[in-house]
């Protein structure tokens, strides 16, 4: 939750999943995000099988995805990794980037 506090003090909407099946939900139920921060390890599904369900999805697969975890050996190949504990400033400049490269502002 700090972290959703962090990015809303900065001006962005923030939308959280606290496990990959709502992750999944979530996305089904909405547009595509700006931007996604994904842990590797997440109660039930795991975060391997929510990138393998963006990529099977033309409206997500261009969606930013950055790994955010522990267990960043689980990641595959291709993504940001941020290994935790965090650093805010280089997670928020992945995010900024995010933004201004889908030209959507803070969201």
């Amino acid at each position: 939750m700090l972290l959703c506090d962090l990015f809303r003090r900065e001006g962005f909407r923030v939308d959280v999943a606290t496990d990959g099946a709502s992750a999944i939900s979530f996305l089904e139920q909405h547009g595509p995000p700006t931007a996604i921060l994904l842990d590797m390890l997440m109660p039930g599904i795991l975060g391997t099988s929510v990138l393998a369900y963006l990529g099977s999805k033309p409206t997500l697969e261009h969606v930013p995805v950055a790994i955010v975890s522990s267990s960043t050996h689980l990641a595959p190949e291709g993504y940001p990794l941020f290994k935790k504990p965090l650093k805010f400033a280089p997670l928020l400049e992945f995010v900024r980037k995010a933004c201004s490269d889908g030209d959507h502002g803070p969201s």
